[in-house]
């Protein structure tokens, strides 16, 4: 349990259906009270999406195939997460304000983000060579 002066940190994942994005979400599901979830991504994945989205209670759940964009919505119709898809809801997903932006997708993809600077966190090529290629990275960082 997390200490009253502890402040809730503002998280958004890139690609939380893939094997590191699905390591950050149990990172976050083990401390719940420590993180308010603004983002998450897939590229297709659009059931386990949906299922992370509503157990993190995310602002915004973004699928990028945009022929998924209506199964994503059917899933989390009722559960208050806002559904998108497509490149520009990539990028605004990348862009909202957070804390810590895990970018756990494939390739270029995660380059492509250009305005991913802006979204407050630390872009991956300013973080030290050991902590660009763990999930744990972004949990482990000294505060």
């Amino acid at each position: 349990m997390a200490s009253p002066n502890v402040s809730i940190r503002r998280v958004s994942i890139l690609g939380s259906t893939g094997s590191v994005g699905c390591n950050t979400v149990s990172l976050v599901e083990a401390e719940p009270e420590r993180y308010a979830v603004e983002a998450l991504t897939a590229h297709r994945n659009v059931e386990r999406l949906a299922e992370q989205a509503k157990r993190l209670r995310a602002k915004l759940a973004v699928v990028a195939d945009q022929t998924r964009y209506r199964a994503l919505k059917d899933a989390l119709s009722g559960s208050g997460v806002e559904a998108a898809a497509g490149a520009s809801a990539l990028v605004e997903a990348a862009t909202l304000p957070a804390d810590w932006v895990m970018a756990a997708i494939v390739g270029a993809a995660g380059l492509a983000l250009e305005r991913w600077p802006r979204s407050g966190a630390a872009p991956w090529w300013r973080w030290p060579t050991r902590r660009r290629w763990s999930a744990r990275a972004l949990w482990l960082r000294p505060r």
